[in-house]
């Protein structure tokens, strides 16, 4: 399955994509699915019911969670999340309620997640659609050098529906709720993609 793993609507104050816009997108991109990844809301959860599995279309509920050392994609636990938890402090809370953490857009001229806590995360995002090249770069250059047994994903971070689908994450078994994410995440086999 290749899916979007970072994708914004607008209860995120930067983008302009509605939930109901976010089916015929993933069908006209040609790819499976998605991760809505709002700032610090899961929100647009309440308006996905019923379409979620439309057509076989995957839509998965996460968020970012912003810290003083970067921002993060959670999933997993997703009713209730402490907020002011710094990096560290997030990862273990994630774990704890069976979740998973992943640094976002690493390197990062704005906003990047803090390097020095990399080496604390299982799962790093590597591929970034907002990013620079260069900002790209880095970060596979820092998993190339640093990153054994690190696992690596992608996403557009999309903001408007024309970047949907431009990086994606390609899962060899099929993925449909939070829980086949955190299972395939965890131990399953997936590469990253830039498709255009």
């Amino acid at each position: 399955m290749r899916i979007d793993m970072h994708i914004h609507t607008r209860f995120s104050p930067c983008s302009k994509i509605r939930v109901r816009q976010i089916p015929r997108k993933i069908q006209e991109a040609c790819i499976d699915g998605v991760c809505i990844t709002d700032h610090n809301t899961t929100a647009s959860g309440s308006l996905l019911k019923g379409i979620s599995h439309v057509s076989g279309l995957s839509i998965i509920v996460g968020l970012e969670y912003a810290t003083a050392q970067g921002d993060f994609l959670i999933f997993g636990p997703d009713e209730y999340i402490p907020e002011g938890m710094d990096a560290k402090t997030l990862l273990k809370w994630v774990k704890k309620e069976g979740g998973v953490a992943i640094p976002a857009h690493p390197f990062r001229r704005s906003r990047p997640a803090d390097p020095r806590i990399l080496p604390f995360f299982d799962i790093i995002e590597v591929l970034n659609g907002r990013n620079q090249t260069y900002e790209n770069d880095l970060c596979m250059q820092w998993i190339e050098t640093n990153g054994n047994n690190k696992k690596c994903i992608g996403g557009s971070d999309a903001h408007t529906l024309d970047e949907i689908g431009r990086i994606v994450t390609v899962f060899d078994k099929d993925i449909y709720t939070s829980d086949d994410l955190i299972r395939e995440l965890r131990e399953g086999d997936y590469t990253v993609q830039q498709r255009y």
